[in-house]
């Protein structure tokens, strides 16, 4: 038996859409002149399946470039589209996943109704604004503006008047920020009568070695450019405003030299990371400029691992391979880590490299569904439980349950939803062709569920890894400013005094008297045993015990 050629709907490259239809047209007639009508019939149909499959991914395209050049949109759903959804299941008659939009709109109200109770427990609204502007140790100057004596005077009866008390308000003023040098002169001592023995007195010890830069300017440089991402030939021209010339290759020195100074704490973070009961991973690309390779630049990557007690550590490798990322750091781990699905962390699981427990991430596989939601009503129903999942965490965080508490919140609460949602994937599954986008994105939900809905069984557990992503912010941030490393020792610097900054970001700490103090402690020879009272939480717990 003669079968129909399949369209593939290709042609030359000078009239693609009118060769394409010449060659439907052309074949078509070939089957129907050898009398083949019903095998036209089905040519002519597989043409247009394969156009509309076509449509739509341009159609998908189209709408990504849209809000790519608009900026980010939000991710919230259209209640359109589950007025949309929920009308096709009506009309369909058959649908596998039976939904009840009266009963899930009722669970939705009843959940926002909670969460609102909860937040007026918690945190009573006084309705009024602040009068004035919040500062944080700022100094302050008192100005006491007396009356004039000859408006005192009452201009009805000339009688004095009495003062009955004051109004007091208040102006925020801005001094720029300035150098201070400082200059030491230590006196001599010596024996007049055998004229040796010469006493000098002690100076504050340097910082770095040959060079006059004190703590504060040297954390002041480290803040300026991992926290508030300033390059510094940019800051070069900022000092030179304030009347010190500082040459980019002296910064940077200083920089290597603070990193240096700075390893022991992050082996310490490292330490702590490596024992908590969850790890965050996630990993980020950076240009490292290498003059060995063909266009003098390199992609490096910088992998982040975040800890329950917020403790962040980022290594940097040359390559984004594993044997030099989570392989080596998370090697032989048992506890859980949480990552995407990214193949390069499965020797962590399978028993190659760790046996550690697999943790996955909600955020990713709902942007799966976020970025079809414009193309695909039937997208609105999985993002409306995936957002509902989320909203009951809010409400454990507003009641600020325990860890068992919570467990036993989503077991009761969380288990339902999960359930509902695993079922429209499977129904979902078994009718979209592969190839589909939306079977996809549900494909990914089903091979990963095991991992995904583990957060179930413990409390301690988070339904995604967006706090390791928000730490890779400062990352890509910085990309956008400084564009690249100077080298991959550079590179591997940054990640040291990142790390450091980060994890002062997770504990409410400022950075800048933080490294201040720290960076004179290590110089006056701080004991290695104890590197670990200088970490970002023991620092600020001992500067509120002394204060």
């Amino acid at each position: 038996m003669t079968t129909a050629p399949q369209p593939t709907l290709s042609a030359s490259h000078d009239t693609p859409e009118i060769s394409a239809l010449e060659q439907v047209r052309r074949s078509a007639q070939a089957l129907m002149a050898e009398g083949k009508t019903d095998e036209a019939i089905d040519y002519f149909v597989s043409a247009l399946a394969a156009m509309l499959r076509r449509t739509k991914d341009l159609e998908l395209l189209v709408a990504k470039l849209r809000s790519e050049r608009v900026g980010t949109r939000s991710e919230r759903i259209d209640p359109r589209q589950l007025e949309m959804l929920f009308e096709q299941l009506r009309t369909q008659g058959g649908s596998e996943v039976a939904v009840d939009a009266q009963a899930e709109a009722r669970e939705d109200a009843a959940l926002e109704q909670q969460i609102k109770d909860a937040q007026q427990f918690r945190k009573p609204s006084s309705g009024r604004r602040p009068r004035r502007l919040r500062v944080r140790d700022a100094e302050r100057h008192v100005h006491h503006l007396g009356v004039p004596e000859a408006e005192r005077i009452c201009s009805t009866c000339n009688e004095e008047k009495k003062r009955i008390g004051a109004d007091v308000s208040w102006r925020l003023e801005f001094v720029p920020g300035h150098f201070v040098e400082h200059e030491y002169r230590k006196d001599k001592y010596s024996c007049p009568k055998c004229r040796e023995g010469v006493t000098t007195a002690r100076a504050p010890a340097a910082i770095i070695n040959r060079s006059d830069a004190g703590a504060s300017l040297l954390a002041h440089v480290v803040v300026s450019k991992h926290v508030d991402h300033c390059p510094l030939h940019r800051l070069e021209k900022q000092y030179a405003r304030s009347g010190v010339d500082l040459s980019v290759s002296t910064l940077s020195d200083w920089m290597a030299q603070v990193a240096d100074m700075a390893t022991p704490l992050v082996d310490k973070l490292s330490e702590r990371v490596l024992g908590t009961f969850v790890v965050r991973t996630d990993a980020t690309g950076l240009k490292v400029l290498d003059p060995s390779s063909p266009n003098n630049i390199e992609r490096g990557t910088m992998w982040c691992y975040v800890g329950d007690d917020r403790d962040v550590v980022f290594r940097y490798a040359p390559t984004g391979e594993g044997v030099t990322g989570p392989w080596e750091f998370l090697k032989g781990r048992k506890g859980y880590v949480q990552a995407d699905a990214a193949s390069v962390f499965d020797r962590l699981y399978n028993g190659e490299v760790a046996s550690a427990i697999e943790l996955g991430c909600w955020c990713h596989g709902r942007r799966k569904f976020v970025a079809l939601q414009d193309m695909d009503c039937r997208v609105a129903y999985p993002l409306k439980l995936i957002r509902r999942l989320y909203r009951i965490e809010r409400l454990a965080n507003l009641k600020e349950l325990s860890f068992a508490e919570r467990t036993l919140l989503r077991q009761e609460r969380s288990q339902p939803v999960l359930d509902k949602l695993k079922r429209w994937l499977v129904a979902t599954t078994t009718t979209e062709p592969p190839s589909a986008d939306l079977a996809k994105a549900t494909a990914y939900f089903l091979n990963h569920w095991t991992a995904l809905t583990r957060f179930v069984e413990d409390g301690r557990l988070d339904l995604d890894n967006n706090l390791c992503e928000r730490q890779m912010r400062a990352i890509a941030l910085g990309r956008r400013n400084h564009l690249f490393a100077g080298s991959h020792k550079a590179a591997a610097r940054a990640a040291v005094l990142y790390s450091i900054t980060r994890t002062c970001a997770q504990h409410d700490v400022l950075p800048l008297p933080y490294l201040t103090d720290v960076l004179r402690k290590l110089a006056e020879g701080w004991p290695q045993s104890r590197i670990e009272e200088l970490l970002p939480d023991r620092w600020k717990a001992a500067q509120a015990t002394s204060a």
